[in-house]
């Protein structure tokens, strides 16, 4: 069975996408401060490590929009895990583990999305 967009709460997608935003932002704002604090505490040249992370962010983002006109709500939580496995390996190579606090939590909001949605098909 699948979800229509039709069969959703108003605000369940913008709440999953601003929390989505909001931990990238996050990552950014604390991957430029950490750099700027505690440049030893990467592995390799902060600055390239703290261009990494916004890179991954900014495209982290950009991913996200297709969402908006996802019909019907399509499951993504394969691909969750796996893009979680693969950010999160990259910034343990870094040593950017900081950045893995607002990683984590976009995680559980993935985790949330799926959730939800699979308790409204079942309501449905």
């Amino acid at each position: 069975m699948t979800l229509e967009r039709k069969d959703v709460p108003k605000s369940f997608i913008p709440t999953f996408m601003i929390w989505i935003f909001l931990c990238n932002i996050a990552a950014i704002i604390l991957a430029i401060i950490w750099a700027m604090q505690f440049p030893e505490s990467f592995f390799f040249n902060a600055t390239v490590s703290m261009y990494i992370i916004i890179a991954i962010n900014v495209l982290s983002i950009i991913l996200l929009y297709p969402m908006l006109g996802m019909d019907p709500i399509t499951p993504f939580l394969r691909g969750a895990l796996i893009w979680y496995a693969v950010v999160a390996l990259i910034y343990i190579i870094l040593g950017a583990f900081i950045a893995l606090i607002p990683g984590t939590i976009q995680l559980l909001g993935d985790l949330w999305f799926h959730w939800k949605r699979k308790k409204l098909i079942e309501n449905i």
